[in-house]
């Protein structure tokens, strides 16, 4: 059984998932960036009586808006809404 994980908007909040085992949360053990758009992060279940331990891959996927703040532009992959909205305009 495969569940979606939802990542908080809080900058505070580590992301989490779900053991594919048990279904319990899971907890960051260590995180390291793979690049700008892909971080491998170690976890552990929650369920101590599991206690499954595996990498989860956090990927940027697609910007569906962009930031209005920065001018600073990272060329990062656009959703399609998104390239359909510019190309309105």
């Amino acid at each position: 059984m495969i569940k979606t994980i939802t990542l908080s908007a809080n900058k505070t909040d580590i992301p989490s998932g779900y053991c594919p085992y048990c279904g319990a949360r899971v907890y960051v053990l260590s995180s390291h960036k793979q690049s700008e758009s892909i971080r491998d992060s170690c976890v552990e279940c929650n369920n101590k009586r599991c206690g499954h331990r595996f990498v989860l891959q956090i990927s940027f996927i697609h910007t569906v808006e962009e930031p209005k703040f920065f001018d600073v532009s990272l060329n990062l992959p656009k959703s399609p809404k998104l390239k359909a909205r510019q190309n309105d305009n």
